[in-house]
C-alpha cells in the first residue's frame, strides 16, 4: 500500500508496542526517544494515549512503560476465532505441490486420533485415510505425537480406549517402550513410525502447537515403506519438510518459541 495512505502517529504508536513488546522490564521515555530517534514530546502524546486505553501502562514509581492489559484481552480474542483447519490447509496443499506426497492433520478426540485435514498428491499412490478417520494412539505416528507431553491421566485414558493392542510386529505393546518414543520425540520434534500399524506404511509426523505451547495436533504424511527404506535422503528430506511447516503453522496458531 502507498505510504501516503498511512498515519505517521499510528506507525510511531506500533514501534512503540513492538519496542515495549520486546522489554522483559519495560522502557522509559527517555530510552524510547533514544531508540526512535522520535521527540519524546510526540512520544509522550502517543504513550498517554495509549495508556488511557489501557493498551500500555506506566509504572510511575519507576517512570517505565510497560504493555497493559488490553493487548492480552485483544490477544485472546483473536486466537479464539482461530480456526485451525483455515490455517493448517494452505500449508497442505503447498507442501503436497512441492514435495508430490500427500499430508494431513490429525488431532486427539475421545481418546482416539482423527483425521480432519488433508491435501493429496496427484501422483497415482497415496496413503488410505479418510477425513474423520479414527485411529490408535500407541500405534500412530500422529498419535505418538499428541501424547508426547501428556501427563499420565491423559495417557493412561488414551491407552484404555483400545489398550496397547498389537497390529504389527513392529507395533509398541509396552508402555516403558511407549514412554522411551515420547522422550525422544521431544527431543527430536519429530517421529518415524515404520511399520507399526499398517505393515507396509512408513509415516513421518510432527507436533502443531498453539499459542499456550500445547501440542494440538499433528502434521504428517506417510510413505510405502520400502520406498522409505530404499532413499533414506528422502525420507530425511520430508521430516526438514515437516518440521520447517510445522513451526510456520504453530506461530500462526500463535505459539512463541521460548529463547534459551
Amino acid at each position: 500500500m502507498p505510504n501516503e495512505y498511512t498515519v505517521p502517529a499510528v506507525q510511531r504508536a506500533v514501534e512503540v508496542l513492538e519496542l515495549l513488546a520486546g522489554s522483559h522490564t519495560g522502557i522509559s521515555l527517555a530510552d524510547l526517544s533514544r531508540q526512535t530517534g522520535y521527540p519524546k514530546s510526540s512520544l509522550f502524546r502517543i504513550l498517554l494515549t495509549l495508556e488511557k486505553a489501557s493498551i500500555v501502562q506506566l509504572d510511575r514509581t519507576r517512570s517505565i512503560f510497560t504493555l497493559g492489559m488490553k493487548l492480552i484481552d485483544w490477544g485472546n480474542r483473536a486466537l479464539e476465532k482461530i480456526d485451525l483447519k483455515t490455517v493448517t490447509h494452505p500449508h497442505l496443499v503447498r507442501m503436497s505441490d512441492e514435495t508430490r506426497e500427500s499430508y494431513y492433520v490429525a488431532i486427539l478426540e475421545d481418546n482416539e486420533v482423527i483425521i480432519i485435514d488433508r491435501a493429496d498428491t496427484p501422483e497415482i499412490w497415496r496413503m488410505v485415510a479418510r477425513l474423520g478417520q479414527r485411529s490408535p494412539v500407541h500405534a500412530t505416528a500422529s498419535g505418538q505425537v499428541l501424547l508426547a507431553e501428556a501427563d499420565d491421566e491423559v495417557l493412561h485414558a488414551a491407552i484404555q480406549r483400545r489398550g496397547l493392542k498389537r497390529y504389527t510386529p513392529q507395533t509398541i505393546t509396552s508402555l516403558t517402550r511407549l514412554r522411551s518414543r515420547f522422550k525422544e520425540i521431544r527431543k527430536d520434534g519429530y517421529v518415524i513410525n515404520d511399520a507399526e500399524y499398517k505393515p507396509d506404511l512408513c509415516v513421518i509426523a510432527v507436533p502443531l502447537r498453539d499459542h499456550y505451547g500445547k501440542i494440538v495436533a499433528a502434521l504428517m504424511t506417510a510413505l510405502q515403506s520400502e520406498r522409505a527404506r530404499r532413499n533414506r535422503a528422502l525420507l530425511l528430506s520430508i521430516v526438514e519438510v515437516l518440521k520447517r511447516e510445522g513451526v510456520v503453522i504453530s506461530r500462526e496458531l500463535g505459539y512463541q518459541e521460548t529463547r534459551p
